[in-house]
């Protein structure tokens, strides 16, 4: 089993998270929060409730079970997805009648049907509500967009314009703009802020009032005005705005990698090679040794221990893999939902 199997089942609707899939060697249950198996793992897969059912594999097909750890949809499935929330169309009724419905496939090549809670093949598949698709919530690294200018007379301050962009609060308009191969930064009266030394100056996505530099090689930010925020000495530098809409800088510099704000102060401690935001829970941390951790947007941590780690969306639950290859999942605060 991978990791990509595992989620593939996730990610239609909000997961039931009062039981937990569990693993004994290479069988799964389930249990609960506290690591109760309430489930006996005699299962070669088990997915996260949804609706008051779960996908499980039996042999080398899919079916369903109840949170009672019944069969009440015979493993046949080639596929079988989570059960969630549809619609059906009614004469006289403006929104149709709610079912509950999953897809399904009996089929070698994987074609999908829709089923019901009675594992009976609907004659066709339910509307879904438009909110139901999660939003991308990737991270804004930068901001480019293409502008077009015309300076008439700029008496050789610049070659050309790049951007250009306003202090949050502000009414002064700055320019980006180079001057012979080299990037700086002047206002609306042609005064410098940004000297022409650097080989490349990008607004970030905060709030257009930052920017990322870089020079020989290194990187640093530089507030709209021209104040240093974070002097470019880095090896690389990253500005994520992260779900809660702040922003997070990561910084690579002397094979370290670490988590500071727009003002150079750390927001978290520890020795990490490298960490990256996962776009939506938290961070991936890399330790030392190469193991992976993990660390959530409210500074809860999991130290650096897995082959590989993921987060489950809008969950404090990890899919973890261990050194054997073998899946497993972890809560937040340690909990680790798995034996040997």
């Amino acid at each position: 089993m991978v990791m990509a199997s595992m989620f593939s089942l996730l990610f239609a609707q909000p997961i039931d998270g009062s039981f937990v899939p569990y693993r004994q060697g290479d069988q799964w249950g389930y249990a609960t929060v506290d690591n109760k198996v309430v489930i006996a793992p005699i299962y070669a897969e088990a997915s996260w409730f949804s609706e008051g059912y779960a996908v499980v594999k039996k042999g080398s097909k899919y079916g369903y079970i109840n949170k009672k750890g019944k069969m009440v949809i015979p493993a046949r499935y080639t596929v079988a997805k989570a059960f969630r929330k549809g619609f059906m169309p009614k004469a006289g009724s403006a929104g149709g009648d709610s079912i509950l419905f999953a897809g399904a496939s009996v089929k070698a090549d994987g074609y999908e049907i829709c089923i019901n809670t009675q594992g009976v093949r609907l004659p066709k598949c339910p509307a879904i509500p438009e909110n139901s698709v999660a939003a991308n919530t990737l991270p804004v690294q930068t901001v480019q967009i293409k502008k077009n200018y015309s300076v008439s007379d700029n008496n050789g301050l610049f070659d050309k314009i790049t951007d250009d962009y306003t202090l949050l609060g502000g009414t002064e308009t700055y320019y980006i703009a180079m001057k012979a191969g080299k990037y700086g930064v002047y206002n609306s009266v042609f005064e410098v802020v940004v000297p022409f030394e650097y080989d490349s100056i990008k607004r970030v996505g905060l709030d257009g009032s930052y920017l990322k530099v870089s020079k020989s090689g290194l990187s640093g930010i530089l507030y709209g005005n021209g104040e240093t925020r974070i002097a470019p000495e880095n090896n690389s530098l990253d500005v994520v705005i992260a779900a809660d809409g702040k922003a997070y800088v990561i910084v690579h510099s002397n094979g370290k990698a670490e988590i500071k704000d727009v003002n150079n102060l750390p927001w978290i401690e520890g020795s990490f090679s490298d960490i990256v935001y996962d776009g939506a829970n938290g961070f991936v941390l890399t330790g030392r040794d190469n193991m992976k951790g993990f660390l959530f947007m409210d500074k809860r941590m999991i130290q650096p221990k897995y082959v590989d780690i993921r987060a489950l969306n809008s969950t404090d639950y990890l899919i973890v893999k261990n050194f054997e290859g073998k899946m497993g999942y972890i809560h937040a605060n340690g909990n680790e939902y798995f034996v040997q």
